[in-house]
């Protein structure tokens, strides 16, 4: 498989807003695959074969890589970020719906992810599944085979529960027991109140943002 650089933020003329090059890694785009010019492509990021990036998509590999199978679709206003230790790769043939948020999940072939739905940090989602409009996957749940997340619902788990937006409160436990932050940045917060989680969850993660963008 060859990839080209795609327009890189180095080289002749003013850097492109839109292709960044982050920690020395620039996004790598197959020939035959299609990116928007207001499409973001930043970091480690591969585009596969025929895959295409449509308008106002950013495809962002912040701290972890970024790839995007075969034809795979991301449609518009749409983000896909690789996330800390949870690298993002999307199957041939998924589509990722318009509005949609990936973070630092596995998602398989053939699978649907409607407008607007979710998928955080350490899910795992096997071929032919379809996560329905607004619907959430949880950090570190596991989806199987052809499962469907219906519409507004909430899949948490490993073995995942599929629950009814209703029932929020009892997802909200769930997660709380898989503890959030310790997915997502390795660090537990069960102790702390919601003001002094986010005042150690925006210190820590400004200071890695702001070390990556000065890095590329």
């Amino acid at each position: 498989m060859t990839f080209a650089e795609a327009r890189p933020a180095t080289g002749h003329g003013p850097p492109d807003p839109f292709r960044r090059t982050l920690r020395g890694r620039a996004p790598q785009v197959d020939p035959t695959a299609y990116v928007a010019p207001t499409a973001v492509l930043a970091g480690q990021v591969r585009v596969g074969p025929g895959a295409v990036v449509l308008d106002g998509a950013v495809v962002t590999a912040e701290s972890a890589p970024v790839s995007l199978g075969e034809e795979s679709i991301v449609m518009e206003n749409a983000v896909v970020r690789g996330a800390g230790r949870h690298p993002t790769d999307v199957g041939a043939r998924t589509l990722i719906g318009p509005g949609a948020h990936v973070s630092g999940a596995r998602i398989g072939a053939e699978c649907m992810v409607a407008t607007r739905a979710s998928i955080f940090n350490g899910a795992r989602v096997a071929d032919g599944v379809l996560v329905a409009i607004g619907a959430i996957v949880h950090v570190g749940t596991v989806l199987p085979a052809g499962t469907t997340v219906p519409m507004q619902h909430i899949a948490v788990g490993d073995p995942c529960q599929i629950l009814p937006p209703e029932r929020a409160p009892e997802a909200h436990e769930l997660v709380d027991r898989i503890g959030f932050t310790a997915m997502v940045f390795d660090h537990d917060t069960s102790g702390l109140d919601l003001r002094a989680c986010m005042s150690w969850l925006c210190g820590t993660y400004s200071r890695a943002l702001r070390r990556t963008h000065a890095e590329s």
